[in-house]
């Protein structure tokens, strides 16, 4: 999973940065192919996020002897809830910082400068920032170190016989 990842955020960031290039260049048609190139590079993660979790809970208990799987998808899901508001309000507070003003027919230059930075530069800044922490995050590898410590096998469900 890890290389799969890291590999699939390199080509979205690829894919983004194509995008800001298009942006400046006035191409819509381009924009939203390079959209699709970074969204299939996002793909895996989304896919893979709940069995990081997973691995990320198993090192938990590999390393304290604690089952906290049902914890860490509550704070995921919680996580993904507050982090989909704060966007949400992040968004509203950025318009408003450029001086957008919704009801008017046509808006201040810095109210479209704004816009054209939260949907080209963002979305690529964000995906640096993804791709960084998942070329940092290999939980699979420190499992396996771990299990072949304590003797366990590789592929083995662990319990708390395993542990002592």
């Amino acid at each position: 999973m890890y290389k799969l990842n890291l590999r699939g955020y390199v080509l979205a960031v690829i894919g983004r940065a194509l995008v800001v290039v298009a942006g400046y260049m006035g191409s819509v048609p381009l924009m939203m192919a390079f959209t699709a190139l970074a969204a299939l590079g996002q793909g895996p993660w989304q896919g893979d996020m709940n069995a990081v979790i997973a691995s990320c809970s198993e090192y938990t208990y590999l390393t304290q002897g604690k089952r906290i799987d049902g914890t860490m998808y509550s704070c995921t899901s919680l996580g993904v809830k507050i982090g989909g508001g704060i966007g949400t309000a992040v968004v509203g507070w950025m318009l408003e910082l450029s001086g957008y003003v919704g009801t008017n027919a046509t808006q201040p230059q810095s109210a479209l400068d704004m816009m054209q930075f939260m949907y080209l530069w963002l979305p690529l800044i964000f995906d640096v920032l993804i791709m960084f922490a998942l070329s940092r995050m290999n939980v699979e590898d420190a499992n396996k170190k771990l299990k072949a410590e304590k003797g366990i096998a590789a592929d083995e469900v662990t319990d708390a016989s395993d542990i002592n």
